[in-house]
């Protein structure tokens, strides 16, 4: 073999070593390129300092352009930072709603026994002043609809032998009737009239209209009667229908009707709310039960 053929063959060997040195010498540096040329084994090479390694590959490259056949030989490139693909988040898991706590059972009223009527307006007397609360039956007992309240009955509180003057509320069991006052109905499911000053209830137990509504002038029909154009008291009032026979003596004119801050000369009194609440509940057959 001629001396030209064994610097030809020479070559690669030389070069590949050469790739060798200058990739352990550059492994933090970006990639360095190598080339050879001319008709000996020298070789030129140049690099480029750099402030930081990067992930980026390095490829070296070498070039030998002596002899009829260029070589060109490529350094293997390193490998970049694996990826990875994010495995799907699970769906959350519905949360379920607690469940709404039960309804706390309703408050039941101490009626007397023996009533039936659907609604009783419960009126409980402690001396002058009263604890009102409006009831409905259910079952075979009543529960709390409105109330408690807290209002006023007679001066001389309650009595089960009730006279015309005595200033008592009637005890016992009474229908509800129609309403009057100065103000139109609240909402009473009843009749009602507005009062003038010409409106009187007859409390003469010696006439014939004992216990009745009436209108003035007398003309010798009366010798006593209660105007009811009176306020704050009969702003709004409704008809207890207590002596519907209308015995003598026995009491006239109970009225369920505004408070006055005190006790009564006989009726039964409360708040004007309170008193407007309770006759928008009732229903026609609506009745009032005192003790």
């Amino acid at each position: 073999m001629s001396t030209a053929h064994r610097r030809y063959a020479a070559a690669p060997a030389v070069l590949l070593t050469t790739v060798a040195l200058l990739l352990t010498a550059c492994s933090h540096r970006p990639a360095a390129t190598a080339a050879s040329s001319g008709s000996g084994p020298s070789t030129s090479t140049t690099s480029s300092p750099t402030t930081a390694p990067t992930p980026t590959t390095a490829r070296t490259t070498a070039h030998t352009t002596a002899g009829p056949t260029a070589h060109r030989v490529t350094a293997p490139t390193r490998p970049g930072r694996p990826t990875t693909t994010p495995s799907p988040r699970p769906a959350p898991t519905p949360v379920r709603a607690a469940p709404a706590p039960a309804a706390p059972p309703r408050a039941t009223c101490a009626v007397p026994g023996g009533l039936t009527a659907y609604q009783v307006v419960l009126v409980k007397g402690i001396g002058s002043q009263a604890v009102v609360r409006a009831c409905h039956r259910s079952g075979s007992g009543y529960v709390l609809d409105l109330g408690p309240y807290y209002g006023h009955v007679g001066i001389n509180g309650v009595s089960w032998s009730k006279r015309e003057g005595d200033l008592r509320t009637p005890a016992g069991t009474f229908p509800l009737r129609g309403g009057f006052g100065v103000y139109g109905n609240p909402g009473l499911a009843r009749s009602w009239f507005v009062v003038d000053s010409h409106d009187v209830w007859v409390d003469d137990s010696g006439s014939s209209l004992y216990n009745t509504h009436q209108r003035t002038p007398a003309d010798g029909r009366w010798s006593s009667a209660e105007s009811l154009l009176k306020s704050p008291a009969y702003t709004y009032a409704q008809v207890i229908g207590y002596n519907e026979a209308r015995t003598p003596g026995l009491g006239s004119a109970i009225f369920f009707h505004v408070d006055t801050g005190g006790g009564t000369a006989g009726c039964v009194s409360l708040p004007s709310g309170a008193l407007r609440a309770v006759m928008r509940w009732e229903g026609p057959s609506a009745v009032m039960s005192i003790s």
